[in-house]
């Protein structure tokens, strides 16, 4: 990533921030970095970490309970909503699954579950960041084996996190076969719904018009593919505003066989 790049992801994150607890939440957040990446290091751990009731690999340490909430490592019920309800619908025992955008691996590990042992997802994430999050997050879940894990980008490298993000591109046409694939690729979903060539059962997307995914344009590519498509709402509910700024939703088409 460039300086520039870099200097922009930074500012993008401070005015989230800021958008969602002013100056406050910023210097809240600031805080809570500096502690984790320095005196929590040092102290015992405590209880894991859990999104969408799944642990994340990270813990809280001991002595947490005396600080303020802001520099707390904090469960997070609700995380990535949308996708994770999809996914849960969605995905059956045996199923071969492809999540393009892991992100933290959350999706991956609700998508590798419900798989099951005869199950296999296959997943994509462009930042090296996210690659290190999606593995502690799959060994937590002890559901490592289930998963193949590529460091690469699928289709555009539109907006892609991370310091050091891979150049690796994979064609939308070379995507393996799948009976449910889940798109978070922060933009990118419009090349990769325009170019593929796979018609999984249910295909979930997280809609980025933010970034040049907008809802509209992304139902009419799964409808053009003969999906029936459902919309479940803003991406992540407690996160209303930036959702309906950013036009950040759930879509879901599902095959009329399906």
């Amino acid at each position: 990533m460039s300086a520039l790049a870099a200097l922009r992801d930074v500012r993008e994150k401070l005015a989230f921030l800021r958008a969602q607890g002013g100056a406050a939440g910023v210097a809240a957040k600031v805080a809570a970095v500096l502690y984790d990446r320095s005196l929590r290091r040092l102290l015992p751990r405590a209880e894991p970490v859990l999104y969408a009731g799944l642990p994340t690999g990270l813990h809280r340490a001991w002595g947490d309970r005396w600080l303020p909430a802001a520099l707390v490592r904090q469960d997070m019920p609700d995380f990535e909503h949308g996708l994770v309800t999809a996914l849960r619908a969605a995905v059956r025992p045996g199923d071969a699954v492809t999540v393009i955008g892991t992100g933290n691996g959350i999706t991956t590990a609700v998508a590798a579950l419900a798989a099951g042992e005869a199950g296999s997802v296959t997943c994509y994430e462009g930042d090296p960041g996210g690659i290190a999050a999606t593995a502690r997050t799959l060994a937590a879940n002890g559901v490592s084996a289930r998963v193949r894990l590529h460091h690469a980008v699928v289709g555009a490298p539109i907006r892609v996190y991370g310091a050091a993000p891979s150049r690796t591109v994979v064609p939308p046409e070379d995507l393996p076969p799948a009976d449910v694939l889940e798109l978070d690729c922060e933009g990118a979903e419009v090349p990769i719904l325009e170019r593929m060539t796979i018609r999984p059962r249910v295909v979930a997307v997280e809609t980025h018009g933010c970034y040049g995914a907008p809802s509209g344009r992304v139902r009419a590519l799964l409808e053009r593919h003969g999906y029936a498509v459902s919309d479940l709402g803003f991406a992540e509910p407690q996160m209303e505003r930036h959702c309906r700024e950013g036009d950040i939703r759930v879509l879901v088409g599902a095959r009329p066989e399906a």
